[in-house]
Parts: C-alpha cells; sequence; structure tokens
C-alpha cells in the first residue's frame, strides 16, 4: 500500500523538514497528514522532491490544510483560479518575494501558509531560504521577550517598495507615490510576538517586507531594533536554504516562518505554482 511510511528528515537544526516516502498523487492517510501537519508548525517548512503533479492533484493537497481562495495579484492557470503563477522571465529583473517576507502580513487574517511547486527552472539559481520565527523568538533573551510581548508592529503592502533599494529591485519616486496611494488601505497592525495557534509556541511577527515600524514608536526610532531582530532571525543558525528540482514542492507555514525567493538568475526563466491556503473562514 502507498504512503503508509513517510520518512522526515530535518534541513537545519531550527528551520524545514524534508519529507519522502509518500506520492501527493496518491490519497493521504490520516496518520501521514498528520504527521506533516505537525512538523510544518513545529518546523515552518516542509519540502518534497518528485511531486509530478496535475493542477487539480497540487489544488487537492493543499485543501487538506484549509481554505484555497482564488490567486490574487497573479496570473493563474486555465481552469485553476486557486493557483498563482510565479513567474520570473529572461528580460525581467524584479522577481516576486525576493527578500525576507511572510505573505500577506498587512491583512487582517494572513494565510496559514502556501503550496509552491516547481514547474521551469533555470539552470542554476533560484534557491529559496527559511527562517523559523519561533526558535527566533525562543532564542531572544527574557528582557528583550518581555519587552516584545508588549510591543505591537504595523505591516503595510506598500511598505515592500520602501523597504528594498538594491538596484535590481529599487524603483523611482513615481512609483513609490503611486503604490503609496493604491495600496493605502492594505495596512494592518499585530502584536510583535503572537502564539501559533495549533502548538501554542510563542512566534516572532515581524518581517522585514512589510513591518514598518512599532506602534506608538516613530519610524527612526523602529528601525534599529528592527533590524536587529531580522539578521537574528534569518542568521544561518535559524535558517535553511532548499535547492529546486522540477517537481520540488516547498511547503512553508506563514504563522510561523520567512521565505526569501533568492533573485541570481537573470536572463534564465523560473515558473513556480502557488496555492495559497487560509484557516477556514478567514480568507
Amino acid at each position: 500500500m502507498k504512503n503508509t511510511a513517510v520518512t522526515l528528515r530535518p534541513m537545519s537544526a531550527n528551520t524545514g523538514m524534508m519529507v519522502s516516502g509518500i506520492d501527493l498523487r496518491e490519497p493521504v492517510p490520516e496518520a501521514a497528514y498528520r504527521e506533516m501537519r505537525h512538523a510544518l508548525c513545529d518546523r515552518g517548512v516542509i519540502c518534497f522532491r518528485g511531486q509530478d503533479l496535475t493542477p487539480a492533484q497540487h489544488l487537492a493537497f493543499a485543501k487538506l490544510f484549509g481554505d484555497v481562495p482564488p490567486a490574487e495579484f497573479l496570473k493563474t492557470p486555465d481552469g485553476f483560479p486557486e493557483i498563482g503563477i510565479i513567474a520570473k522571465l529572461p528580460d525581467e529583473t524584479r522577481n516576486v518575494g525576493g527578500n525576507w517576507h511572510s505573505d500577506h502580513s498587512f491583512d487582517s487574517h494572513a494565510p496559514l501558509g502556501a503550496v509552491l511547486l516547481a514547474r521551469e527552472l533555470p539552470e542554476s539559481g533560484g534557491d529559496t531560504l527559511f527562517a523559523n520565527m519561533g526558535s527566533a523568538f525562543d532564542s531572544l533573551s527574557d528582557g528583550l521577550k518581555e519587552m516584545l510581548r508588549g510591543l505591537r508592529a504595523v505591516h503595510a503592502k506598500a511598505q515592500s517598495w520602501h523597504a528594498d533599494t538594491r538596484p535590481d529591485r529599487a524603483v523611482d519616486a513615481a512609483e513609490l507615490a503611486r503604490v503609496d496611494e493604491e495600496y493605502k488601505d492594505r495596512i494592518c497592525v499585530h502584536p510583535a510576538v503572537t502564539r501559533h495557534p495549533e502548538t501554542g509556541r510563542e512566534i516572532l511577527f515581524i518581517n522585514p517586507t512589510y513591518t514598518s515600524h512599532f506602534e506608538g514608536w516613530t519610524y527612526d526610532e523602529s528601525r534599529p531594533l528592527l533590524e536587529d531582530l531580522f539578521a537574528h532571525a534569518t542568521s544561518p543558525e535559524n535558517s535553511c536554504r532548499f535547492q529546486w528540482d522540477e517537481g520540488s514542492i516547498a511547503f512553508w507555514d506563514n504563522r510561523s516562518a520567512m521565505h526569501y525567493a533568492l533573485n541570481d538568475y537573470h536572463g534564465q526563466r523560473r515558473i513556480m505554482h502557488r496555492a495559497t491556503i487560509y484557516e477556514a473562514g478567514t480568507a
């Protein structure tokens, strides 16, 4: 019988779990599902190789974990509005997700996570990094933990254009003004420390792309502490790196992990399919 012996192997000390011994084209037994869900919540991301899924199979697997609404901001395959196409073409320099972030943290209900499937890959490059924000919080000093528990952080979609000034991502003043106006309502304040809804673990819920400042603090006052926390969370000891093959899957828990899509393959083509999952009733 298929899918009866799932194997889990840590990808690093704190972040990521490789899952093998399962074919996601086949029904997933309850025991295997629970093992994978526990690993997802605990390690922040679970990864698979050799999963040649159709869009229907991709969507069916994602729906085991929650609701999958239509994709926002992205093109989709014919007949599958829930699957967003993450594409970078040879003539493009800016990629999607090319900085540390948690998806949609600027919304009141951020996604549970996302199942990303590799369709076409560059000859080299295009890896994805992940960081566990539970272990990031665990390893802070007791004094800093206590202070952060009392803070709330402002998350804004437009902040992503302001946060990254690297040459391949920077935009001009006119574009900044446009996105500030277009996304002025895509802003939300979250506690800087949340609790994972399934494990109860405390999570450092901030990210470099969308978190602009702490509520009640100025931007300039907030940045030194935020930058220190970002560096701490994304240290090599608290992160892992996933090198893709066609048919590979990375499934991250957006509540407890950040991720970063490396943009080191200019002039090449990279096509990924993403199903974004929400907890029931929150999309």
